[in-house]
């Protein structure tokens, strides 16, 4: 018998970003797992907003935990929300907020446009603020609350909340991305 064998091709090295990034994508993979499936891929396409504008806020003598994260700073802001359910609707959507209050929350990217959603705005229950992520990740009375808050860094990337472990279809994922804080310019 004649075998031969082929040479394995190199992988490519991934660059620092890509290995920076693998821990917020595997965290977004277990969410989508849990949640509608929705899988790490590119969310964003072109229509991503750019990079996450993110103002660094003072470090507690202890981590906050669920109960104890602090509001999000700003209150104009751009920013995308991707969010994981048992649900039809779980295209990125670009929420622009205005003095705390949601003015604009639209369908984006690849999953929108699959959907026929990109470009339409979000019914009411999608229009959430990151200080309304930022409630569910203090949810006290929820079964599980997962929650990914870089240190030095004033919101979460992601939350996942289990509301009763008893019940299936009811968990909720948050992915928080592309934070855009607007300044004001003052008259």
């Amino acid at each position: 018998m004649n075998v031969t064998s082929r040479p394995r091709a190199s992988r490519p090295s991934r660059s620092p970003r890509a290995r920076r990034a693998a821990p917020t994508l595997l965290v977004l993979a277990l969410v989508g797992l849990a949640g509608c499936g929705s899988e790490a891929e590119a969310l964003y396409g072109d229509d991503a907003a750019g990079p996450t504008a993110a103002t660094p806020t003072p470090t507690p003598s202890e981590p906050p935990t669920v109960g104890t994260y602090p509001e999000f700073g700003p209150r104009d802001y751009d920013y995308t929300l991707q969010v994981s359910c048992y649900c039809a609707d779980n295209a990125p959507i670009r929420i622009s907020v205005r003095d705390d209050e949601v003015v604009s929350a639209v369908y984006v990217g690849p999953r929108a446009r699959e959907a026929g959603l990109r470009g339409e705005e979000a019914p009411d229950y999608r229009r959430l603020t990151i200080d309304d992520v930022i409630a569910a990740a203090n949810d006290t009375g929820a079964a599980r609350v997962d929650v990914v808050w870089p240190q030095g860094q004033d919101h979460p990337d992601s939350v996942y909340v289990d509301q009763d472990e008893r019940m299936a279809d009811e968990e909720l994922g948050y992915a928080v991305s592309d934070v855009d804080v607007v300044e004001q310019v003052e008259d």
